[in-house]
């Protein structure tokens, strides 16, 4: 979006747009290889998508384009079914296709150091650090007062084995044994929907923990604004965690594991940082975030280092490096650019 605004000329290849799937597995279309055709200056991929993203990088590089690569954490087969066999495809797949391609791209793209210098190895050209970021009109951007809607813990993401809920449901039953009065709120859908009701179930956190699906925008600022803390337990594959910049735009103090991506974001935000698979210790964070939220008046959350428009024109920046424009580090220099179409091949 910001991109259009910014006066460049963007088109996007996604599911339904030059890409279709056969299972869990996407493919580029005719019309996607059309709009590679076209000679856009720039190739952008958010991958990766088996096997998409590596068409991509296939084809583009066979039109002689420049292409750059967002490398996002990786969940694999392995995040939908819970045996040795699904971590030996999703090896396989970096191993012999994903790490092949990736390396064929002028520049790699992470959204954190850590992620970078723990993913990346295989890589030996150029890498760029650029966070994600979040829309800060559409999201409070400045730090909310106390809340009174009592103490609510609130996680948001996909419902898969990789980010831990099973370690904060065991936590939030820790903590209620001890007598502490407090709530769950799970935001989001995902293929470990009816593991986690079970647990819940087992638990006999019925009353105590609530599933909300998907919401819109509007939904989610609505259940940010009525939380108390977040917490991201994930156990594996965490590039940045934007939850985290979403509910510390809205004043929440953050508590997630310790994993690269999510740990320099976390520690950027004054946030609490557990071991993984810990729910002992995710019991006492979230018990100290809440005795802390008591006096809590938040800080000021740092919108420009966040907000999409700068992050659009860090991405700029870097194109204009890979087509030699001469740049500097002024943001009028970046809108100055001169005009380039971009294809962004979204997942």
């Amino acid at each position: 979006m910001w991109f259009a605004r910014l006066g460049h000329d963007v088109e996007v290849v996604t599911e339904g747009r030059g890409c279709y799937r056969v299972g869990k597995v996407a493919f580029l279309d005719n019309t996607g290889k059309d709009k590679f055709r076209r000679k856009p200056d720039i190739v952008q991929i958010i991958g990766p998508t088996p096997f998409f993203s590596e068409q991509c990088v296939k084809f583009a590089k066979k039109e002689g384009l420049r292409v750059v690569y967002h490398v996002s954490a990786f969940p694999g087969l392995s995040s939908y079914y819970h045996n040795p066999i699904g971590s030996i495809i999703d090896a396989a797949y970096k191993r012999l296709n994903l790490y092949r391609n990736v390396s064929n791209c002028d520049l790699v793209v992470s959204n954190t150091h850590d992620f970078a210098e723990s993913s990346l190895s295989f890589y030996d050209g150029p890498i760029e650090i650029i966070p994600n970021g979040i829309d800060v009109d559409e999201f409070n951007g400045h730090p909310q007062q106390h809340k009174t809607n009592g103490n609510r813990i609130l996680f948001v993401g996909q419902l898969r084995r990789y980010k831990g809920l099973p370690f904060l449901i065991q936590a939030v039953k820790q903590l209620r044994e001890q007598g502490k009065d407090l709530t769950l709120d799970i935001v989001g859908g995902g293929p470990d929907k009816q593991r986690i009701e079970t647990l819940i179930a087992r638990a006999g956190l019925q009353s105590s923990i609530f599933l909300h699906g998907e919401l819109s925008d509007e939904e989610l600022s609505l259940v940010y604004d009525k939380s108390t803390v977040l917490v991201l337990p994930s156990v594996q594959a965490e590039s940045f965690g934007i939850v985290l910049l979403e509910a510390a735009s809205h004043g929440l103090p953050v508590i997630a594991t310790d994993l690269p991506g999510v740990r320099e974001v976390v520690e950027f935000l004054g946030g609490t940082i557990v071991p993984t698979k810990n729910s002992d210790a995710l019991a006492k964070a979230v018990e100290r975030a809440l005795d802390y939220s008591l006096a809590y008046q938040g800080t000021t959350f740092p919108r420009d280092a966040f907000s999409w428009k700068n992050i659009a024109m860090r991405y700029l920046d870097s194109y204009s490096k890979i087509l030699g424009i001469p740049t500097n580090k002024e943001p009028s220099a970046i809108e100055d650019l001169a005009e380039a179409e971009a294809l962004e091949v979204a997942t």
